[in-house]
């Protein structure tokens, strides 16, 4: 039988200071901190849009965004000043505010932004990452970095760099439900409670006699300010492995399948939502939990208990312990304290000139529960973003960049957007 040899070459491209994978709240912070401190950067993104699953998951509200300082406040301050922020529990936003926000702050910091763009392959040098391989409409490209931060949700650089990673939790690998976001218009029900939505969708169910089990015990209509809109929170896929093409696949269908069932119960058989349409669902899968890496420190859930704080926390999370149990229709809250997020938690073992930020840094399955929401990757961005530059112009190691040298930079823009 004769065997077909197929070959695919690169175009080499100009090489960047800091290339940043993943443009959502912690890719696209990274990538304005790098620039902002001196780096020649490089963002990609898989999208059409950044903000990740802001805008493209339409995630719904910001939390644990008023702790902190930096680009995360500028975002606070900007969507305020632009009547795009308030609604639901007075922390959401308007998602294509969101989306122009970031296309407006990543130019005015001087970001190269790649578009439609996946990272495909790691090219490492002595356990060094030196670049990325892309895929785009140019077909495949090779992009040289001095360093490279991690921000793809899923670990990809890390994991294709050959760092030690861990999935879900300890004792079988399970990972937290994944959820797809569906967007209703012609909205005037405002929820008060995390019961009040479960119990209409249940009691019509009941009364109908209606084939229909509620996914999740604990979903919400999600107001966005400004607009008679609201994104609802509310399936949630069991058992799949996101990491999996046909898994992940299985589930974006599975989520579609529930939003358009409940949204037919919903209007048809909830008087509160009689007239509302559906707009959207969300073009990126909401996925809690896939690889985490193994840092140069683990969070510990002790450590959230104790409320424990680092010489070297990048930021303070305040977000409590929320877990969408892997394989049952609850949502488990365990008690926290606010803690700090050290930055060795960015730094994976054993590889260099990489640092990787959002909810897979290194943390256990219950601490991940925590930092992953999106007020803490904006601050975990950052603060690779800032570490990336230092370590480019000091000609270091990351793990040598202190925590007072990374902050210095982000009190700088902090004292400008003041004064502004």
């Amino acid at each position: 039988m004769k065997t077909e040899q197929f070959s695919c070459k690169a175009i080499v491209k100009d090489g960047y200071d800091v290339i940043v994978a993943g443009g959502g709240p912690s890719g696209s912070a990274a990538a304005i901190a790098a620039a902002r401190a001196g780096a020649k950067t490089l963002l990609i993104e898989k999208n059409i849009c950044l903000g990740g699953m802001w805008t493209a998951g339409l995630v719904n509200p910001l939390f644990d965004h008023s702790n902190k300082v930096g680009i995360m406040q500028e975002i606070y301050t900007r969507l305020v000043e632009n009547n795009a922020w308030g609604g639901f529990w007075g922390i959401s936003f308007q998602y294509e505010r969101m989306k122009w926000l970031l296309d407006e702050m990543t130019a005015a910091a001087g970001v190269t932004v790649l578009f439609d763009t996946v990272v495909t392959g790691v090219k490492t040098d002595n356990d060094a990452v030196v670049g990325l391989f892309t895929h785009s409409k140019e077909g495949l490209c090779y992009y040289p970095a001095k360093i490279v931060i991690d921000c793809t949700g899923d670990a990809d650089v890390a994991a294709l760099s050959g760092a030690e990673i861990k999935i879900g939790r300890e004792k079988d690998g399970g990972c937290q439900a994944a959820t797809l976001m569906f967007l209703i218009g012609n909205v005037s029900f405002v929820q008060q409670d995390a019961k009040e939505l479960c119990k209409l969708i249940t009691e019509a169910v009941e009364t109908h006699g209606l084939d229909y089990k509620i996914p999740f015990n604990h979903p919400f209509v999600i107001n966005v300010p400004g607009t008679d809109t609201a994104v609802v929170q509310l399936t949630h896929m069991r058992g799949y492995n996101t990491l999996s093409g046909t898994d992940f696949s299985a589930a974006v269908t599975e989520g579609r399948r529930q939003a358009m069932q409940t949204f037919e119960i919903m209007k048809n058989y909830v008087p509160q939502f009689k007239d509302i349409t559906l707009l959207q669902t969300a073009a990126m899968l909401g996925v809690r939990e896939s690889r985490r890496i193994v840092g140069e420190y683990t969070l510990q859930l002790e450590d959230l208990v104790q409320g424990k704080k680092f010489s070297d926390s990048i930021c303070i999370c305040a977000f409590g312990i929320d877990i969408h149990e892997p394989d049952s229709d609850v949502q488990t809250n365990l008690h926290s304290q606010p803690y700090g997020i050290p930055y060795r938690c960015l730094i994976p073992k054993g590889v260099k000139n990489l640092l990787v930020a959002g909810r897979t840094i290194s943390g256990t399955h219950e601490a991940m529960a925590s930092y992953r929401v999106t007020g803490d990757c904006v601050a975990m961005g950052e603060a690779a973003g800032c570490a990336a530059y230092e370590a480019i112009a000091q000609n270091k190691d990351v793990r040598e960049v202190s925590i007072n040298e990374i902050k210095r930079h982000i009190a700088n823009w902090t004292e400008i957007a003041e004064n502004e």
